[in-house]
């Protein structure tokens, strides 16, 4: 059968279980298989981009649902991105004055900027979002590309009711191969870009840079 939906995988994990008493705890299983999927994974299918606004004197914005973990700030200023340098949070200065933001961090569940906001500001946070399927929200880029990491995942958090090892141990196997894959095709993936280079070409030869992300 097909996976491509919160509830195709429902199914498809109560398939694979064969066992009626477990069947109302799949989504269960699934929120479990999620929280260790995320931990584990840093797939570019989890990229995102978010769209915030900077109040003026404010020096943090509430961090967006569905965050996971920061890959980049732009603030935007006439319809252009300038990059927002990031600092660890213990390095973040505190200044008191106001202006327009240099530098970010993350600060508990806020993105904190180095000073307060002297205007409203346009930002775009580059982010990995959570794996989180719902009925709301049915399907996403993991399991749309790759069903099966989703599956062993859910039926791994099934394994300590299975009361078979060897079982359980299949699953965790194929879950491991499945995350292992998925990062390697990423690598691969963020790798296939042309590199830079910082020696000028010869007068007459062309230069082209193309790629990358």
């Amino acid at each position: 059968m097909a996976i491509t939906t919160y509830a195709e995988l429902q199914a498809a994990a109560a398939n694979w279980l064969v066992r009626g008493d477990l069947t109302q705890r799949i989504p269960e299983f699934i929120t479990l298989a999620e929280v260790r999927l995320n931990r584990v994974l840093r797939a570019r299918l989890a990229e995102t981009e978010a769209a915030l606004s900077a109040t003026t004197g404010a020096r943090s914005i509430p961090l967006p649902n569905g965050f996971a973990e920061p890959l980049a700030l732009w603030i935007v200023i006439g319809g252009e991105r300038r990059a927002l340098r990031f600092i660890e949070p213990s390095l973040l200065g505190a200044s008191s004055l106001r202006g327009e933001p240099c530098s970010w961090s993350i600060d508990g569940a806020s993105l904190a900027f180095d000073r307060p906001c002297d205007q409203a500001y346009d930002l775009v946070l580059r982010m990995l979002a959570k794996f989180a399927l719902s009925d709301a929200a049915p399907t996403n880029g993991l399991l749309a590309d790759y069903p099966d990491a989703y599956l062993f995942a859910t039926l791994c958090e099934a394994g300590p009711f299975l009361r078979d090892a060897e079982l359980a141990g299949a699953y965790e196997a194929r879950l491991e191969r499945s995350i292992a894959e998925i990062n390697t095709k990423d690598a691969r993936v963020r790798a296939a870009r042309t590199l830079v280079t910082e020696i000028p070409p010869r007068a007459g030869a062309p230069f082209d840079i193309t790629g990358g992300f």
